[in-house]
């Protein structure tokens, strides 16, 4: 039997054997994001495509996913981000998607807070307004708030008090308003002197976002003459809305006012809660720190 091949057998091959083109590379490694084992890994590989990741990237990040999955559109805001391909991610926010499955929309937001927090990190600047917006209709958004935050801009202020308001975010507009600073403070007195006369004063909601407020005061001061205005709160009914306010009365406020303030914290220390003995304490060290004197000593002087 001969061993040479027969005609039969014999098949062309190309001269060369070209590379998969850019497109279809890029569209096959940015596909690997999808895998939840490994997509973290190949966030550097597909970073490496530089450009031609970009409209596969964006493929992947605008889709919609029933299931609620999140994570590799996710990466895909980063990927986006770190390709510099910042008009994609902008373009996402201002068309977002809150569908009316709750599971899908939970994942839709969690996109939309990753896309911002990329944006916020790379400090792209017109990003900026499109976050305001966003805070302004959907503050319980925390990446969205946190990302608004590191501008550290003035006019954020009304949607950052807004955030205070809500429990999820509420850290993320502190941090937002510590570091704005004292241009701060007129905004905070006047939104906490709305919220003490709303007719909703007496709801968990509206106290916690007034002792917000009130404890950013006890860090950031007050604007000369605020004192008035915040007085009276040291008798209200909400133990937790008189204490901050008897700390800025300690801290900030009048010498008329100090002596007052300090024994209304002491009978709210004792009658209080472990929570807000401790949030006592706090502001019983700030004030001995302020005037140079042992917390015993402080103590001994109430």
């Amino acid at each position: 039997m001969s061993l040479e091949p027969q005609a039969s057998d014999i098949r062309e091959e190309p001269a060369d054997h070209p590379a998969l083109d850019d497109t279809s590379q890029a569209k096959r490694i940015v596909e690997r994001l999808r895998r939840l084992h490994d997509g973290e890994q190949a966030l550097g590989d597909v970073v490496a495509l530089g450009a031609a990741a970009r409209a596969p990237l964006e493929t992947l990040l605008v889709e919609r996913e029933p299931s609620g999955i999140y994570q590799p559109r996710v990466l895909a805001a980063r990927a986006l981000g770190a390709i510099h391909a910042y008009d994609i991610l902008l373009d996402f926010l201002h068309h977002p998607r809150f569908p009316s499955s709750p599971v899908e929309y939970a994942g839709e937001e969690a996109v939309v807070n990753g896309a911002a927090e990329v944006l916020a990190l790379h400090r792209f600047e017109p990003a900026f307004e499109t976050l305001r917006e966003i805070v302004a209709t959907r503050p319980h958004l925390i990446g969205v708030v946190h990302a608004l935050a590191t501008f550290e801009r003035t006019t954020a202020i009304p949607e950052l008090l807004a955030a205070l308001g809500d429990d999820g975010s509420r850290h993320a507009a502190e941090e937002g308003l510590l570091r704005i600073g004292p241009p701060a403070r007129a905004a905070l007195v006047e939104r906490v002197e709305q919220l003490s006369r709303d007719k909703s004063a007496a709801f968990e909601t509206n106290v916690r976002h007034r002792h917000a407020m009130l404890q950013l005061l006890i860090q950031l001061g007050l604007p000369l003459g605020a004192w008035e205005r915040l007085a009276p709160l040291m008798a209200a009914p909400d133990a937790r809305v008189a204490a901050a306010a008897c700390g800025i009365a300690l801290l900030h406020g009048p010498h008329a006012a100090r002596d007052k303030a300090a024994h209304t914290l002491a009978r709210l220390a004792r009658r209080g809660d472990l929570r807000l003995r401790i949030e006592i304490e706090a502001i019983l060290h700030q004030d001995a720190a302020l005037r140079g004197l042992s917390l015993e000593t402080r103590s001994t002087k109430i």
